[in-house]
């Protein structure tokens, strides 16, 4: 799989689940009223028990050291995602109210629905989890750094605990106990059927807002925003995931955290970011702007930076 149509063939199916999620939406088969039932039901139920089973059921658990570097490294890559983007703002003269949202939104990758199941198909399941520990310091992040700079006052560090992140710290303290031991047979098959829901069941609920998103998009003048976006998310982050999972620094006990380096590089800014900035009343139709024109290049760009990710570590 390592020719750039194969792998374009290989990342259609996120792509496909959005679309249906758009024709649902303009059938009115997946009502606009749902959509906050349906969201939190996704974070609430299904993404946990998401993590609950892959964490508790990985043939390699994870020890604590490897966790905490996870969780490192994921802070590490939004904090540095927000510094670019706050240099591409200046670069592309983005002024203002923009700003905040502008930098917001470009500095936060995909970093769940979409990044998962493609990890899971390039690299196989156990990276999975990997992925769920570096996205726990991706959370931390959002909510600590990136709330100050997208508000500069009205931090809430109860946000934090928010119910993926204290899944996470479940699944991992159950893990040192006994995992999947310690629950009965039925209780894993139920949580099997609910965790494997959930990724279909949000890009579908993604999809149906991205069609009502589109019908309301206006390009910023001069497309400074969009240029800044892809500049930011579409070239800048995705070259530098990619050289320092190359050549970067990484413990020879986390080895892995190069495939999850080069999966978030390929990833488009993320739609939850949205969902941020319009709850602190900020510039939604920045944050508009920036989603829906690194979503669009990202036919092209998630898989070409996964083609050139896999083909330098597999020459390395």
């Amino acid at each position: 799989m390592d020719s750039w149509v194969n792998i374009l063939t290989a990342v259609a199916p996120p792509f496909l689940l959005l679309f249906i999620g758009g024709v649902a939406r303009r059938k009115d088969w997946l009502g606009r009223e749902a959509d906050r039932t349906m969201s939190r039901f996704v974070v609430y139920v299904l993404y946990p028990c998401f993590i609950l089973y892959h964490v508790l059921g990985s043939e390699t658990p994870v020890g604590a050291k490897e966790a905490w570097t996870a969780a490192l490294f994921g802070f590490c890559s939004i904090a540095v995602g927000f510094l670019i983007a706050r240099l591409v703002a200046k670069l592309c003269r983005i002024k203002g109210r923009e700003i905040p949202a502008f930098c917001f939104c470009s500095g936060i990758f995909n970093y769940g629905f979409f990044a998962i199941p493609i990890a899971a198909l390039f690299f196989g399941n156990d990276l999975v989890v990997k992925i769920i520990l570096f996205n726990l310091g991706v959370e931390v992040a959002i909510w600590t750094v990136g709330i100050l700079l997208l508000t500069s006052s009205r931090l809430k560090l109860s946000k934090i605990l928010n119910p993926p992140l204290i899944s996470v710290l479940i699944a991992i303290s159950l893990q040192m106990v006994g995992g999947k031991a310690l629950l009965p047979q039925y209780a894993w098959e139920v949580l099997s059927m609910i965790g494997n829901c959930s990724i279909p069941m949000a890009l579908m609920i993604i999809g149906a807002s991205f069609y009502d998103l589109f019908k309301g998009f206006r390009p910023s003048p001069t497309y400074r925003v969009e240029v800044g976006a892809f500049l930011t998310r579409g070239l800048l982050v995705p070259a530098l995931f990619i050289c320092y999972a190359l050549y970067g620094w990484i413990p020879h006990y986390a080895s892995w955290l190069v495939e999850v380096l080069i999966v978030q590089a390929a990833m488009p800014a993320g739609v939850f970011a949205l969902v941020v900035v319009k709850s602190y009343g900020e510039d939604t139709e920045t944050g508009l702007r920036v989603i829906m024109s690194t979503m669009l290049i990202s036919v092209v760009s998630i898989p070409t930076w996964l083609w050139a990710g896999i083909k330098l570590i597999s020459n390395d």
